[in-house]
């Protein structure tokens, strides 16, 4: 079959107005409140590879339940400082605590990928700085949770932060696990 130049042109034309009057996808615009929690997420996250490191290196256990008692007491207190209702903060932190210890615990299945040990001080405070920082940008989120498309959001801010620190596989999947259930936080 043959097409003339003509045919060719009014083809095009055709795919073009049939593109400009078929709905156009929904966009979703960059939330300012998923976005911020997303990146402080993934900075998060990205120092579990340090811990890990340093419970190989001493033997210590991945679980800690009573540092984790005493961060969320810490976290239900800040909140209630910041006029966030507690339980919604804990349960968001420990969304976070469940997803540094699930990258963790693979780090740690997998003694290549574990790393050098290191002192967890500094670690410790570059994680209450960003604790800090999340509980700054949690109501900006949990506004943000309440409105339509919440998932859809949730996702895009995931996917822009995985792509900026250039997360793997491992650690997209613990931050999908550090938002938790916030669309669905009561």
């Amino acid at each position: 079959m043959t097409l003339h130049r003509g045919s060719i042109s009014a083809l095009a034309l055709a795919a073009g107005l049939f593109a400009a009057a078929a709905p156009a996808a929904p966009q979703f615009v960059p939330s300012p409140g998923f976005g911020r929690v997303a990146e402080l997420s993934a900075q998060r996250l990205l120092l579990a590879d340090q811990v890990a490191a340093s419970k190989r290196a001493t033997g210590k256990p991945v679980e800690d339940a009573q540092r984790e008692r005493e961060q969320l007491a810490k976290v239900r207190e800040q909140a209630a400082a910041r006029s966030l209702p507690p339980e919604r903060a804990a349960t968001f932190f420990q969304a976070q605590m469940e997803a540094n210890k699930l990258v963790q615990y693979r780090l740690l299945a997998e003694p290549a990928r574990a790393g050098k040990p290191v002192d967890l001080a500094p670690v410790r405070e570059k994680l209450d700085a960003i604790n800090a920082e999340l509980l700054e940008a949690l109501p900006g989120a949990l506004t943000e949770a309440r409105g339509e498309h919440c998932e859809r959001r949730a996702f895009d801010a995931q996917k822009r932060a995985a792509r900026r620190y250039r997360l793997d596989e491992l650690h997209r999947t613990a931050l999908a696990r550090a938002f938790g259930d916030l669309c669905r936080i009561p």
